[in-house]
């Protein structure tokens, strides 16, 4: 790139942030009329989450007289909330997906929290460790989890009673939801399938954990991606499977017809597919979009009887981050502490009908809680099973890495070897320059987080 065209990037990026700022920046003084502190909360929750939230807010701005927290929802808080920090104007708190946090916190845009945490009280035991896990980096806490989910197979009672399934007995392994896979699925007479039992990409979220199902992990120790190896290539063959069994073509029709997933048309709703990979909050769109009738079970989502464990969960964490810059780091700690309280956080997640991050749950929270299958939740995301997504600086190249070895796969564009190679090589190379540039800074920045 030239140097003008930098420049232009340059004056682009700056009126953007100073836009940005404009209407995001706490008030000049930080203060209210009535002297109170304020407290900026940037979240991308909207909707009902939103409003959950502010009515949070508001009961922390009436408990005392000190502080007060103003909320604001962003989109597209990655772009938003680093621009803000590196223009050194940025909120007190944000709310981050926790596979970002080791890109920011590599970034120094995040401020290291362990000492903020002891002084408040909030300690590692308290949370369930899944989620507690997800806010960590390179030995340093970064984020703390409030609300969460673990995710779950999710299927159609009415579909496995028309295919002859015991409607009460979901799969057990990765196998038998295959077998099943077979007998629920129904083609037209052109040979074109008009419903299937499971489609791995829809919604493939998790795509860049699939390895796990069949015993596998995606880093090993701090300088090797584990891609081309025996655990996603057993993967692969499960990806291959599917274009054997139901030809590629068919699938790519299949996928073109799938409807908007928030929305009536979600093909889990239309009776398209009859089971799905998901978290807790898939309750929340059956509730809004699908048929009245509609009846779905749930059940973790089966490992390959060749893994030797039988499931696999990966947890969904909410986490509250405070940016490097903040000027309010320890006002915002004291409203993290009074949302983190059991009573209030079983408020706000019985609103938003999810799961707490803690441990302890009152036997209250179970009996007014909306969704049919908390408990199950709360127990897989205790389990030795449960997993978060890899902590990589570049997950988001990781991601985008293994969406298409995966596509490759399951559209026969390549072979199982060729992606799979393709994907560790450029994959490697990310990460051995994301440690070239992190072996540059660590004992700078490891010095400055520790003090």
């Amino acid at each position: 790139m030239s140097r003008p065209s930098l420049r232009l990037v340059f004056i682009g990026l700056s009126l953007f942030v100073a836009l940005l700022l404009s209407g995001c920046s706490s008030q000049p003084n930080d203060k209210t009329e009535d002297g109170r502190t304020i407290v900026t909360y940037w979240t991308s929750w909207a909707g009902f989450e939103k409003e959950a939230l502010d009515a949070m807010a508001e009961k922390f701005n009436s408990s005392q007289d000190k502080l007060f927290v103003k909320t604001l929802g962003i989109s597209d808080p990655k772009t938003k909330i680093m621009l803000a920090t590196a223009s050194g104007q940025p909120p007190d708190i944000t709310q981050l997906p926790y596979y970002y946090i080791a890109a920011y916190a590599e970034n120094n845009a995040l401020t290291p929290i362990d000492d903020l945490c002891e002084k408040q009280g909030i300690q590692e035991e308290d949370f369930i460790p899944i989620f507690w896990e997800s806010g960590a980096y390179r030995g340093i806490q970064w984020a703390i989890p409030f609300t969460g989910s673990v995710t779950a197979l999710h299927y159609n009672k009415k579909l496995f009673r028309e295919a002859g399934l015991d409607p009460d007995k979901p799969p057990r392994t990765l196998e038998e939801l295959e077998e099943m896979n077979n007998i629920i699925a129904r083609y037209r007479q052109d040979g074109s399938i008009e419903r299937i039992g499971h489609f791995p990409t829809q919604p493939g979220s998790w795509r860049t954990s699939w390895n796990r199902w069949f015993g596998g992990s995606s880093f090993e120790g701090s300088d090797k991606m584990m891609i081309d190896t025996p655990a996603w290539k057993a993967t692969g063959s499960w990806l291959d499977s599917y274009p054997e069994r139901f030809g590629a073509d068919n699938l790519v029709k299949l996928k073109s017809g799938f409807g908007k997933f928030a929305s009536p048309q979600n093909p889990f709703f239309t009776g398209k597919v009859a089971m799905v990979h998901q978290g807790i909050w898939m309750d929340n769109f059956i509730r809004k979009y699908a048929p009245p009738d509609f009846e779905y079970g749930l059940a973790p989502f089966p490992a390959s009887k060749k893994s030797g464990i039988p499931y696999i969960t990966i947890g969904e964490s909410d986490t509250l981050t405070i940016p490097n810059g903040a000027r309010h780091p320890e006002e915002a700690m004291v409203f993290i502490k009074f949302l983190l309280r059991q009573d209030n956080l079983e408020e706000l997640s019985l609103k938003h009908r999810k799961m707490t991050a803690l441990k302890r749950v009152s036997s209250s929270f179970l009996e007014r809680h909306e969704h049919p299958f908390v408990e199950a939740f709360i127990d897989m995301a205790k389990s030795r099973y449960a997993f978060n997504r890899i902590a990589i600086p570049h997950y988001l190249q990781y991601q985008t890495d293994m969406t298409v070895a995966i596509d490759e796969i399951l559209y026969r564009r390549s072979s199982i070897d060729e992606a799979l190679a393709s994907a560790q090589e450029r994959q490697q190379d990310v990460l051995e320059k994301q440690l070239r540039r992190w072996k540059r800074v660590e004992e700078a920045r490891m010095r400055e987080w520790q003090n």
